[in-house]
């Protein structure tokens, strides 16, 4: 196979190498995200209950301005709660799900693009079949992009960092060789095989 073609297939390879990390790091964002919430409805129901019981208090010992205050942090706490539950009114497990989703299909498309490199540089395949395979996995790899959830700026920066390529802001989605080679065996590295 010509050395274009095989640049192309890496390309591909290496935009699933990343499209994979990228979307399992809008998973973890969203988990967080999602645990936070859950420790904010938990701060403010227990904070709830508190007020309750002294509530029960103040009314046995007959204190009026025990009352007075519990009533204004009750009220201050169903305003508090009324308000978080509104802006947070998004259920985000169907989303975050999706993200897990794709980085999975994106993960077996990855796969499915070095099995392609490694059979163009044996050239144990005619050119012909390879782009026909070629072809297949792009129009896959369209797909899948048209169906994945936004991800994030913070995102794009986290899986940045977590695949070794620093933090290279004049650049979105290109590739040098070295990087491409990190996320391949080395018996599929280019430098050693073209």
């Amino acid at each position: 196979m010509n050395t274009k073609s095989l640049s192309v297939i890496r390309f591909y390879f290496a935009q699933c190498v990343f499209m994979n990390n990228i979307h399992y790091k809008s998973h973890t964002r969203l988990c967080e995200i999602e645990n936070r919430n859950r420790n904010i409805v938990f701060v403010i129901a227990s904070l709830t209950l508190i007020v309750l019981i002294l509530d029960i208090i103040g009314l046995e010992l007959e204190n009026d301005q025990l009352l007075d205050v519990l009533s204004y942090c009750g009220l201050l706490l169903t305003g508090a709660s009324l308000i978080f539950q509104l802006f947070n009114k998004q259920d985000i497990n169907e989303i975050k799900v999706q993200h897990k989703n794709i980085a999975e299909e994106y993960k077996v498309l990855r796969d499915q693009f070095m099995s392609l490199i490694e059979k163009a540089i044996s050239n144990s395949e005619s050119e012909k079949k390879l782009r026909i395979k070629f072809n297949k996995l792009l129009g896959t790899y369209s797909i899948i992009g048209k169906s994945s959830p936004s991800t994030t700026y913070i995102d794009y920066l986290k899986a940045q960092k977590s695949l070794g390529l620093g933090n290279k802001s004049d650049e979105e989605f290109t590739w040098t060789d070295s990087e491409i080679d990190k996320f391949l065996p080395i018996e599929l590295h280019i430098n050693d095989n073209i």
